[in-house]
This record gives structure tokens, sequence and C-alpha cells, in this order.
């Protein structure tokens, strides 16, 4: 099974997410644009796992939200890796309490890398992923909008760790949740 780690967004983030979507995809139409209920925070992404680990997994889940309290942070402007003019990926940025959400990440992969998951080699960059890059031509006016949309910050309570299960169809991916663990109270 393929499996990721993740902080889910409030329904209402994920609502103005989709508005932003919508106006995305006007100016590209090639991009692999997420269904906005499929956004979330990934801190680890797992892979292929076999099943027989997923209750160590979600014991390193929980273990993980319960030395964290509840994150409070805003979205924070459009962007795209390695950047606007070589696109690969799309994305919402993050402000606020980020030296937070670098420390369960690390913790996340501190404690999924002694179950024998290989660590992160690149820093951990918290984004919102919007769209994947199909064809890379033509993609000059919407590097043009997202250079001057007009982003309007908006809250992020991120208050629960999650285990999804992604299974992958044609139709996009299709997100289990396997556990969820919330996130200490202040």
């Amino acid at each position: 099974m393929r499996l990721f780690i993740a902080l889910p967004l409030p329904k209402e983030v994920e609502e103005e997410l989709g508005r932003i979507i919508f106006a995305l995809k006007q100016k590209g139409p090639r991009i692999k644009w997420v269904t906005p209920k499929n956004v979330h925070l990934t801190v680890k992404f797992l892979g292929e796992t076999p099943e027989k680990q997923v209750e160590a997994i979600t014991d390193a889940v929980r273990q993980t939200a319960a030395g964290h309290t509840v994150i409070t942070c805003a979205t924070g402007g459009l962007g795209a890796f390695p950047n606007l003019k070589r696109p690969r990926v799309y994305w919402v940025g993050l402000t606020g309490q980020i030296d937070r959400l670098q420390a369960i990440a690390r913790d996340m992969d501190e404690h999924t890398a002694r179950l024998g998951f290989e660590r992160e080699n690149r820093p951990f960059k918290p984004h919102l992923t919007l769209g994947r890059v199909r064809e890379s031509y033509g993609l000059d006016d919407l590097a043009a909008y997202i250079e001057n949309y007009e982003f309007t910050p908006q809250p992020v309570i991120l208050d629960r760790l999650v285990l999804f299960k992604s299974t992958l169809t044609p139709r996009g991916p299709i997100y289990d949740r396997l556990c969820e663990s919330p996130l200490a109270t202040p």
C-alpha cells in the first residue's frame, strides 16, 4: 500500500484553495490540478509499504502528534518548484509557525527512520501542492498570472496528523485515513 503522513486542512481552507485552483485552471489547462479536498500538508511520504508495518507507523504518528501542540499559520502566496520559469509543481506557501511544522517533520522523519524508512535528504519546505505540470510548454500566461495574483492570506489551524493510504486511479488519487491523531492542546 502507498502511504504518507500529513496534516489535513480545515474545510474553509480547502474551499478557498478550490477557488484559487479554478482561477489557475483557466490559464494552465495542461496541469494536473489537485482536487481541493485532497490538498494537505505532507509531513512524510512513505511510498509503497507492507501492510504489516501499518501498526508501527500508527504508533509513530501518535507519538509524534502527542509531542506537538496545535499550530496556527496562514496561507502565504503562490509559487512553483523549482521556479515559475521551469515549473514542475504549483503551490501555496505557508507563513507563521513554520519552525513548529519543521519540528513535526523532523520528529516524524526520526520515528519512521527507526522503522526502516529512508530519511529525508532535503530540508522540509511547508507548502500545499495545487497542481503538477504535465507539459512544460505554453505556461508563460500562467506564470504572469501567478506573479500578479492578489493573494489574500487565510488562517490555517493544523490540529491533527493523519496516516493516509493513497490509491492511484486514472481519475486521480483516492485518500483513505488509516489513523488520525490529534496534536496536543496547549
